[in-house]
């Protein structure tokens, strides 16, 4: 059982891992790579 939880938390901490790489990898090439502003979106919204 303990062998189990202990390779069922590795394969979670795995998800997660990579996950959030492909979540910063996708983040860095829109606004770096293709020059998207999240923070000028978001004011040419509140500004209508």
């Amino acid at each position: 059982m303990s062998e189990d939880l202990t390779q069922a938390r590795r394969t979670l901490y795995l998800w997660a891992l990579g996950l959030n790489v492909v979540a910063w990898s996708g983040y860095l090439v829109l606004t770096k790579v293709m020059g998207i502003d999240f923070e000028s979106i978001r004011q040419a919204r509140l500004a209508g």
